[in-house]
């Protein structure tokens, strides 16, 4: 930023009073401009999540994304006193009912809640010429394998390839979590895209063309219960040998969180893929748990699932044996949690493991019949 004509003088800077847009430390300084002013109001920032406000009466909660700002509560005086103090105070347009959010569709039936991108798929098709692509039933090949690429056949578009990869992350983090391992896989290869990895990537276009109506279902009157599934794919990054991590977590029926992660030391066997995985699901447990009981006083029954009897019994038996002693301690937190009852462990057959779809590719028949069970219906 240079100063205007006039008003420049050799060896001194200008002092800037008030945060304008464009400096690295704006979203900063107009968060904290906003919380103190609503403190002064009632509201209070949770320790759960910083950008999540709740009113001392715990009626009104408000989410803070940048400069958009959400209000969940019951209709009423409280919460047009808090529209009305926001109005007071900066230049606010109110947008009335929430229907649209960071580009996720909301809409409000009799049944439920559903969130959906089938817009902003239409507008991913379009941006890559793929709006008239032809659909195909899955986003990647159960054998599908992919390791680093060999010089002879690196990608001439590598942009191309890294701009479909950044427009799919969107899309996995709002309501798609059958992209979870597609697209965190594919995303290892950002940096040096061969043919096949762009083939990939648009199949998973032509896969969304099919699938661009799918949405996540919320009934109402959900019964709030909390479960959660854990998987782990073995060695299937080829040139590495790393294993994937998934989870998927439901409240009632409805999905809430999900997440791929490739595994950074390399596992030894299944069994410690699986405990790995275990701790990872573990970890957020217990920060899902931390905002249940924060946002609404009351502690939620959980159940944990797991496909591996062999790391069920390493959580709940901490003894050294050949399949255990090489684990790392940082995992073993897991045992700790069980020990102490928070996090109760059970077995789910694999073909019921909705996580499964977060750790590898699948047969059309085991997608479709997860995916129903993700998503929900109406």
């Amino acid at each position: 930023m240079d100063l205007p004509e006039g008003s420049r003088l050799d060896g001194m800077a200008a002092k800037l009073k008030r945060c304008i847009y464009g400096l690295k430390q704006s979203p900063r300084e107009w968060y904290y401009r906003l919380v103190e002013y609503l403190g002064r109001f009632g509201f209070a920032i949770t320790a759960w999540d910083p950008c999540v406000l709740v009113h001392e009466t715990g009626d009104l909660f408000l989410a803070i994304y940048v400069d958009d700002i959400t209000l969940f509560g019951v209709t009423g005086e409280l919460k047009e006193q808090t529209i009305n103090v926001l109005k007071s105070e900066f230049k606010v347009n109110d947008m009335g009912e929430l229907n649209w959010l960071l580009g996720i569709q909301i809409t409000y039936t009799d049944d439920g809640i559903t969130l959906s991108q089938a817009t902003f798929i239409d507008k991913i098709l379009n941006r890559f010429s793929m709006q008239d692509c032809k659909p195909v039933s899955m986003a990647i090949d159960s054998n599908h394998q992919s390791k680093a690429i060999e010089d002879e056949d690196q990608c001439t578009n590598a942009t191309a390839y890294q701009q479909i990869i950044g427009s799919l992350m969107y899309l996995v983090t709002g309501t798609r979590p059958d992209l979870a391992y597609t697209i965190t896989h594919l995303s290892q290869f950002n940096s040096s895209p061969s043919t096949k990895h762009l083939t990939a990537a648009k199949r998973v276009l032509r896969y969304l063309q099919g699938t661009k109506d799918r949405h996540l279902f919320y009934p109402w009157n959900n019964q709030l219960k909390m479960t959660a599934y854990t998987d782990a794919s073995y060695g299937n990054r080829l040139d590495m040998r790393r294993s994937f991590s998934g989870y998927i977590f439901q409240l009632g029926n409805a999905t809430i969180s999900w997440r791929c992660r490739k595994q950074r030391p390399v596992a030894t066997s299944t069994c410690e893929a699986e405990y790995m995985a275990l701790a990872m699901m573990t970890k957020h447990h217990l920060w899902l748990k931390s905002g249940t009981q924060e946002l609404l006083k009351e502690d939620i029954p959980t159940a944990l699932f797991c496909d591996s009897n062999a790391a069920i019994d390493v959580a709940y038996n901490p003894k050294l044996n050949d399949r255990s002693k090489h684990l790392d301690i940082a995992y073993h937190s897991t045992q700790e949690k069980v020990d102490q009852g928070n996090v109760p462990v059970m077995y789910v057959p694999s073909e019921e493991n909705l996580a499964d779809i977060c750790t590898k590719g699948m047969t059309r028949y085991v997608n479709h019949h997860l995916c129903s069970k993700i998503f929900g219906s109406r």
